[in-house]
């Protein structure tokens, strides 16, 4: 029997359980929609009409149907009624942060469970991957939904007082820098490179786009350098422009986005929207340097193979440079309804704290966060200097229907949502270039019932002091001191207590991330 003759493109049918009616995807437009229709061709219903892609569709029982959303790095699983056409969410993310990606699901037979394979922590890194099982006739209670509900609050409280102290010497130095950030600008920008069309390696494009960039920042009153290189069998190069630090200028932070696109389309989103917020985040900070020394990165061959961040990276550890944190950012300008809402994309958790706190208090942007670094430009950064890495982009995680497609168009790109994400990049730059950065060399000696702890001083020039935390697995910030020197003796802190060590500056800025060990 044929139950749907179509031209457009048609997947993953599946079968009602009574042999009546058969759900389907079908591409409409751009993206794919989930369609029923009768086993005999009648009755053809669109059931889905979201702008992300709707896939998978799959019967749990002849009244519900269970589908997921958006693309394969991060879907999500819904469950559709038949009757009403309501969907409701399955699963999804456990904290108001997190961002847990999904990957295989399996109902039983009579459609009262659904096995899932998912990543409740947001690790989109780790191999390990949880299953979980889902019973749908159980239900929640409200004391779990008010449970849940107060330890979100208490960990959302908690980022908030702790980012806003940890910004307070510097707030009104960065309210004035994200107050002059122009939507105007941005998408100027945006704009410009998409006259380029593909800036894939291979195509004109991308030597147009490099002249272009070099003489954007020319303009911003600093002095770009082409980083040339061989990749896929053509000369290229990387777009790097310098703000030497004024206190630290041995000390480097690197913020990136890679600005060629893949060879079929423009790249609006992918990654004309992380250039054009790198740009405006450059003429920015050129008018207010920083202590530490900033690279503002265009990388070109990440979508050939993430050539250019490898190759900067390459010449970095060649050339020694003390390289202490890097932002990277990728895909900042598609939004799917009226929130302007960004995933943090991190290998630190301290940078990933600043960023929100940054998007907090100095932007309208409303951030999720992912455990996600491979396969990207950062992750170069990541294999050479270790756990340094944060950065924004990707809502939710690669949920563009327009991802690597011809129709990844200007004309799709929220620039409101931009301006934003660039508001909360400045506000974390400002944070990360202007404080200590991690301290190395940590150790703990534990002799005659006391813990020795010892550390390398911090590489900034103008370091106040230390702060030391530590206590039990459970409590590990249980009590802290302070001192100034490299060293300190703990007196109550048996084997197993918990040690972190951060540098305060003479400003009071705190290090974004401590140090830790053990006492073993």
């Amino acid at each position: 029997m044929v139950a749907q003759r179509t031209a457009d493109r048609l997947d993953a049918p599946s079968l009602s359980p009574d042999g009546k009616t058969v759900t389907f995807q079908m591409m409409a437009r751009e993206d794919w929609e989930v369609y029923t229709v009768g086993a005999d061709g009648t009755g053809e219903r669109r059931l889905t009409r979201e702008i992300q892609h709707d896939l998978l569709p799959r019967y749990i029982d002849a009244k519900t149907i269970l589908a997921v959303m958006g693309e394969a790095r991060h879907r999500r699983s819904y469950v559709y009624d038949l009757a009403t056409g309501t969907r409701r969410r399955l699963f999804h993310n456990n904290t108001v942060r997190t961002i847990a990606p999904e990957y295989e699901w399996v109902a039983t037979a009579d459609g009262s469970r659904v096995m899932i394979v998912a990543e409740r922590d947001g690790d989109t890194v780790s191999p390990e991957r949880g299953v979980y099982v889902m019973d749908l006739t159980a239900k929640v209670t409200k004391a779990d939904v008010l449970d849940r509900l107060r330890a979100n609050l208490a960990a959302e409280t908690s980022l908030r007082e702790r980012m806003a102290r940890m910004y307070a010497p510097i707030a009104d130095d960065v309210r004035r820098a994200t107050t002059d950030v122009s939507i105007d600008r941005i998408y100027s920008y945006e704009l410009a490179l998409s006259q380029f069309d593909s800036r894939f390696i291979t195509q004109p494009g991308n030597a147009k786009a490099i002249e272009w960039l070099s003489g954007t920042y020319k303009s911003f009153g600093l002095d770009p350098k082409q980083q040339p290189f061989q990749g896929r069998g053509v000369q290229t190069a990387n777009v790097l422009a310098t703000l030497r630090g004024t206190v630290s200028p041995d000390v480097v932070y690197v913020v990136g986005s890679h600005f060629d696109s893949v060879e079929p389309g423009p790249g609006a989103d992918d990654n004309a929207s992380g250039t054009a917020m790198l740009l405006e985040t450059a003429r920015i900070l050129a008018k207010h340097p920083l202590p530490a020394t900033v690279i503002f990165a265009s990388f070109t061959g990440e979508e050939g193979g993430l050539l250019g961040s490898r190759e900067f990276v390459r010449r970095a550890v060649a050339d020694s440079v003390k390289l202490v944190g890097a932002m990277n950012n990728d895909m900042m300008g598609w939004s799917n309804d009226q929130r302007l809402d960004n995933t943090i994309r991190y290998s630190n958790p301290g940078i990933r704290d600043l960023q929100h706190g940054g998007a907090i208090g100095f932007s309208k942007l409303i951030t999720y966060d992912a455990l996600y670094y491979k396969s990207t430009d950062a992750a170069a950064f990541y294999d050479a200097y270790g756990d340094i890495v944060g950065g924004f982009g990707s809502y939710p995680v690669l949920g563009n229907p327009h991802y690597h497609q011809r129709h990844d168009v200007l004309e799709t790109i929220n620039h409101e949502l931009v301006t934003e994400t660039t508001k909360a990049n400045i506000a974390t730059l400002m944070y990360l270039a202007s404080s200590p950065s991690r301290l190395t060399g940590l150790a703990v000696t534990l002799t005659g019932g006391a813990a020795d702890v010892t550390w390398k001083p911090s590489v900034e020039k103008d370091v106040a002091e230390y702060i030391v935390s530590y206590g039990p697995p459970t409590d590990p910030m249980r009590k802290t001191v302070r001192v100034k020197d490299t060293r300190v003796r703990l007196t109550d802190a048996p084997a197993g207590t918990q040690v972190a060590v951060k540098a305060v500056n003479s400003r009071g800025l705190e290090g974004w991330d401590f140090a830790r060990t053990t006492v073993r």
